[in-house]
């Protein structure tokens, strides 16, 4: 069996890929700009380089392909660095046109990584999959409306698709909760917003890619379904925080900083730090994250899938910072 990964050389990615190879698939990598050495990962991974809008590109990865996992996003280091037109043609048009040539090759299953931020600020938690779409910055909503393109595909051709929501994934390599570390092992003061008290629900990578990969194993059951993966523990902000630092070894202090005097600054960050070519400390879709409730329900993939992330968050934040450490980075 032939699988196409697109996004393979991304975070997700670089943990699916030599998953499948283990389990004997022959893998087809689809990538843009990142360097990806296939010698690395075996015989039987064939590396396409493209852009993701481009149909000729989309229609030599798709060709003679049995199951497909878009990964492929833009996300940006912060959702303002780009346009929202920029989000809507990458995440938007080219998911559209990914499932177009997917229709026209007859496909056997399309696994899409979304993102449960597309539910944006819930009125109520746990979050489910029953929940409304509320999407805030262009990130979520162009990841929305691929979800829209696949439910219609889904809906009038019988395209079969699954939808994969992850709540905010770690794990190693994972260059967004490194800039957390950074902040905590450096300066050792850390801003809650509004006390740190939001809910806060990762998923360790390696979970993710297990259930990535019973979607696949049980399409009968996953094929035209969405559904919500994150980890097992709940936490609040300030309580992951004080965990991190607790393993980094780190005395930390923190405080309450009000979300609308963070937006304010994160707003003034936006308009300055670009111009100095750094990166903003605050922007307001963090200051969004960090506010925003993200307790997930995860009953229905664990009853339909089987699915149980393996992985608790003290063990997995450890073995995320050796990581780290072991590389450098911290």
């Amino acid at each position: 069996m032939r699988v196409l990964v697109t996004g393979a050389t991304g975070f997700v990615g670089q943990h699916l890929v030599p998953e499948l190879l283990r389990k004997g698939f022959s893998v087809r990598c689809m990538v843009h700009r990142r360097p990806f050495d296939v010698r690395k990962l075996g015989k039987n991974v064939e590396l396409i380089k493209g852009d993701i809008t481009d149909a000729l590109y989309i229609k030599k990865a798709v060709k003679d392909v049995d199951v497909v996992f878009h990964l492929a996003a833009l996300l940006g280091r912060w959702q303002s660095e780009y346009p929202s037109s920029e989000y809507y043609r990458v995440n938007f048009m080219g998911t559209k046109l990914l499932i177009e040539q997917c229709l026209k090759e007859s496909v056997n299953h399309f696994i899409y990584l979304s993102s449960a931020g597309v539910i944006g600020r819930a009125k109520r938690i746990p979050i489910d999959e029953g929940c409304p779409c509320n999407p805030v910055f262009p990130y979520e909503q162009s990841k929305y409306f691929a979800e829209l393109e696949i439910g219609r595909a889904v809906e009038r051709k019988g395209f079969p698709a699954t939808i994969v929501r992850a709540a905010h994934v770690y794990g190693p390599g994972d260059m967004n909760t490194l800039k957390i570390f950074r902040v905590i092992k450096r300066f050792k003061v850390f801003p809650l917003i509004n006390g740190g008290r939001a809910i806060f629900q990762p998923i360790y990578v390696k979970d993710l890619v297990e259930a990535l990969l019973l979607c696949m194993e049980k399409r009968d059951v996953s094929s035209g379904k969405t559904y919500i993966i994150a980890g097992s523990d709940r936490v609040s902000f300030k309580d992951f925080i004080r965990l991190s630092a607790e393993l980094l070894k780190v005395p930390l202090r923190c405080f309450s900083m009000p979300k609308p005097l963070a937006n304010f600054i994160g707003l003034a960050c936006e308009a300055i730090f670009p111009f100095f070519r750094h990166e903003p400390p605050l922007t307001r879709s963090r200051v969004e994250f960090f506010s925003r409730n993200q307790a997930y329900s995860i009953n229905k993939a664990r009853e339909e899938l089987g699915f149980f992330p393996k992985t608790d968050l003290k063990s997995g934040l450890q073995m995320t910072i050796s990581w780290y450490e072991e590389n450098a980075m911290l």
